[in-house]
């Protein structure tokens, strides 16, 4: 490893972050402000639902696009040690930390956020969770980033040999089109932690690196195919909308939308890149925020948007104005998640200073 490589701060990769956070609150505050208006009867084939899931499904594919850069690009000049100190730091003490918070939330119970009073049962609650991501909706992806981490080691070397090495590259990058990941929704009803889903992430974190190892050179190469990447996008965007209207999923093993929204969000990744690094490294209003805060939004938005549906409830039950109820509810919760985790981030910098990166990961 080269260990005197200067410190970088990639401004559109920072901003690219912020877009990333977005699209993971907005479908999360989409689906809830649809169910809230619908007495929890969610129907996959509304329209609201198609475009949500079309626009933001699989957004969790960005955070692995950037991990993957930020490695080869900027953090591999530091070595493994300083690499693993500073995620064990910044990921894994406040996934731990928000993990003993909200494990103490009793899982299926008829009651909203009932209070586990046995410790032996909030003992192992924390232990279950922590292994497999499910003190809260969205923890499902720390699993998986972990191994992504605990991979980086044999991945950078194999995609770094001389003869074969961009062949492995392919090999990797093309798995998630055969191999599809588990949807939240199972891995959260039930105790395990899935080879497939951590392969499919593997193959855009392994994009990001491979670009990260050349990154001038090979955004350069994006760039020059962005004309492509906007026609794939289409492409992929329009026959998403016409599998989920004919409830097209599985052919064998193989979820064809898990396919196509891996597809689309690797190109997505690489328009919303460039179009970022032509900007040049100015802060984005907002944008640049939210991306410093951007873990921690991660970790407490979940939890925010199941405390404003009952809140915004008098709106999302306003069916007069349907389907405005929806879109007004839904760009509420997202405003008011973000903008309340700011909030505590805010008030955690105050009190704890840079330590606070190592409570709620910001």
């Amino acid at each position: 490893m080269q260990k005197n490589q200067p410190k970088q701060f990639l401004g559109y990769l920072h901003n690219f972050r912020g877009f990333a956070i977005i699209n993971i609150v907005a479908i999360h505050a989409v689906v809830f402000a649809f169910l809230g208006a619908s007495n929890f009867n969610f129907n996959p084939n509304n329209p609201i639902a198609i475009a949500n899931e079309v626009l933001f499904h699989n957004a969790t594919i960005y955070f692995a696009v950037i991990s993957g850069i930020l490695f080869s690009a900027v953090l591999k000049s530091k070595g493994y040690e300083a690499f693993y100190i500073g995620k064990f730091k910044n990921v894994i003490l406040p996934y731990l930390f928000f993990t003993l918070i909200f494990s103490i939330f009793a899982e299926n119970s008829n009651k909203p956020f009932a209070i586990l009073t046995n410790f032996t049962d909030y003992y192992h609650a924390v232990i279950r969770n922590f292994i497999y991501g499910k003190a809260n909706f969205v923890y499902w992806y720390i699993p998986i980033l972990i191994f992504l981490y605990l991979a980086t080691p044999l991945v950078d070397y194999l995609i770094n040999l001389k003869k074969i090495g961009k062949y492995i590259f392919l090999l990797l990058l093309s798995i998630p089109l055969v191999v599809s990941r588990i949807e939240m929704m199972e891995l959260m009803q039930s105790d395990f932690l899935s080879l497939q889903t951590m392969l499919y992430f593997l193959g855009a974190y392994v994009a990001g690196m491979y670009i990260g190892i050349d990154l001038e050179k090979r955004l350069a190469w994006v760039k020059n195919n962005f004309t492509w990447l906007i026609v794939i996008t289409l492409i992929t965007t329009i026959a998403l909308v016409y599998i989920q209207l004919k409830n097209i999923d599985m052919i064998g093993r193989v979820s064809v939308r898990a396919t196509l929204y891996y597809i689309q969000k690797i190109c997505v990744s690489g328009i919303v890149i460039i179009l970022l690094k032509n900007m040049g490294e100015r802060k984005i209003i907002g944008l640049h925020q939210i991306a410093k805060d951007g873990f921690a939004i991660f970790f407490l938005h979940g939890f925010l948007i199941f405390v404003l549906i009952g809140i915004l409830m008098p709106i999302l039950s306003f069916t007069k104005i349907a389907p405005f109820n929806i879109f007004i509810g839904a760009f509420l919760m997202l405003v008011l998640s973000i903008a309340v985790s700011m909030l505590i981030v805010f008030i955690f910098r105050k009190i704890f200073g840079d330590k606070s990166r190592m409570i709620i990961g910001a």
